[in-house]
């Protein structure tokens, strides 16, 4: 279970709400008013002080928490009922409550929460250019700048990865970066952040050109269409982009969608590397130049697509990246 999943909830549930960050959404409070409210996962339902605790904690810009659990306990539904400065999304329970009243969704929603815990983005960063340099070592600056972080943290990361990496004075290089490769994507947890869905009816090229003109920055592409691009293998069904500031595709001819229904999906994501990493790179089609995720975060979205030829095309990208020099 995700915060999306929360999110998503909101939409079965009736209520309308507007992606605003990576940890933020704005719920319909009616008449045309919202109310912006953080979103905290948790793996089970607070308790009274870890409720006060979060609020002690609330943005300054915020009017709320929205807590996404997979059941709420019976502090949090009376502390919901009591404050309406919080709200929760019960995915289990397919439950929300927003200033104190419950909304039901359609249909019943099972998932299984997992513990969000602190990650390492930068360790994961580190793995995905070694991943993909074959150009030779890299100094700790150079990995820094590739992933938009300070070599400090950079430096604090690389020792852990010593059964990987081999340094050689002052720069450092992938003892196997197969081996890299296949580290990353077992323990890469996703990009999290919140995400929405949407839906539109004419090719998914079409889509793509619209969601570029609706974005106020050029998306980072991702899933089938970047690994349509890297190594071409099945035909893409579905847009994923990640984006800074979620655009109003309803204006641009979208509709609002389940995940399961949806044809592009757009991700604010907590991870702040994907978008660092990112390159630009011509159009196939040679119109403006597109932005594309790096392949590794490629495959990662790619590996979630519908699709029996799915595997075969994630080890076609692999393969290619391993081969050639498709991001650096």
């Amino acid at each position: 279970m995700e915060s999306s999943d929360g999110v998503e909830l909101l939409l079965d549930a009736g209520l309308d709400r507007r992606i605003v960050g990576s940890a933020e959404v704005e719920i319909s409070a009616g008449r045309r008013r919202w109310s912006r409210r953080q979103v905290l996962l948790l793996r089970h339902s607070p308790s009274p002080h870890e409720i006060q605790r979060a609020l002690a904690a609330l943005r300054p810009h915020t009017d709320g928490l929205l807590f996404v659990v997979a059941r709420a306990g019976r502090a949090l539904k009376q502390a919901a009922r009591e404050d309406h400065r919080i709200a929760y999304a019960a995915v289990d329970d397919a439950v929300v409550c927003v200033d104190g009243e419950l909304h039901h969704a359609d249909d019943d929603r099972t998932g299984q929460v997992v513990q969000p815990g602190r990650v390492s983005w930068t360790r994961l960063a580190i793995l995905r250019v070694f991943a993909l340099s074959a150009a030779g070592p890299l100094s700790q600056s150079e990995i820094a700048r590739r992933i938009g972080v300070s070599h400090v943290a950079v430096g604090k990361q690389l020792p852990l990865l010593d059964d990987l990496m081999k340094r050689a004075a002052t720069k450092w290089r992938a003892v196997d970066r197969a081996a890299c490769w296949d580290r990353f994507m077992a323990e890469y947890p996703g990009p999290r952040g919140l995400t929405t869905y949407w839906l539109a009816a004419d090719d998914i090229t079409a889509q793509l050109g619209r969601l570029h003109r609706a974005a106020p920055d050029p998306p980072v592409i991702s899933g089938d269409l970047a690994a349509d691009f890297y190594a071409p293998w099945r035909r893409p069904g579905r847009v994923v982009a990640y984006v800074t500031d979620q655009p109003p595709l309803e204006e641009h001819g979208f509709a609002a969608a389940r995940a399961v229904d949806a044809t592009v999906e757009l991700r604010t994501p907590a991870d702040p590397t994907v978008p660092a990493m990112a390159r630009e790179w011509p159009s196939t089609g040679g119109g403006a130049p597109r932005r594309y995720a790096d392949p590794l975060i490629t495959a990662w979205d790619l590996r979630r697509s519908p699709g029996g030829d799915v595997e075969s095309a994630v080890e076609q990208l692999r393969e290619r990246a391993l081969r050639e020099p498709l991001w650096t």
